[in-house]
This record gives C-alpha cells, structure tokens and sequence, in this order.
C-alpha cells in the first residue's frame, strides 16, 4: 500500500501532497518528481505491474506536459524545493493511504 505524505518548504512555504520517493501500491510503482518547467512535485507511475520487478518500466514525463517535454528529475524526501532550492521537510502526516 502507499503513502502519500505532506511536505513543506521552509523558505517559499511551497507545500505538495506526494509518496516523496519510490512507492508501490497494489497495481502500480510511483516516483515522486520534480517538474522544473512547472515548479511542482507530483508523483507518476512507473510501472503497471507493481508485482514484477521485470515488468517495462514507464518514462518518467511530468504529467502537464501535452506537446513540449518538461524536464524533470527524480525527488525523494527532504530534497530541494521545485520553486526556491530550499529544503523540503516532511510535515509528518500521512494524508492518503493508495492502493
């Protein structure tokens, strides 16, 4: 099952609602990404076999992005803000539990 989390930015006060990492819930894995065309977190799927380590995994693509790649970067916990670069704290709350 997986957990998506608060986290906030101590400088901007940027607050997103995601896994903050690698997840995986019954049918699917997930990422937590930094979009740096948009300047948010989100969380995509990377796989739609959550069972099988051996199943193809998926691109990661920030999801707003219809015609132009966004750039992104994979983001796990207490790492930078998308918006300012300061650091992201976990608020401690887990907000939503996914299967």
């Amino acid at each position: 099952m997986g957990q998506n989390r608060q986290f906030r930015c101590t400088g901007c006060g940027y607050a997103a609602i995601v896994s903050g990492g690698s997840d995986c819930g019954f049918t699917v894995r997930t990422q937590t990404i930094a979009c740096s065309s948009c300047k948010e977190l989100v969380d995509v799927v990377t796989s739609e076999e959550a069972s099988n380590p051996q199943a193809r995994k998926l691109p990661l693509r920030c999801p707003r992005s219809r015609t132009v790649k966004h750039p992104v970067t994979k983001w796990k916990a207490g790492g930078p803000c998308p918006r300012c670069g300061a650091k992201m704290h976990d608020t401690g709350e887990v907000l939503i539990m996914w299967d």
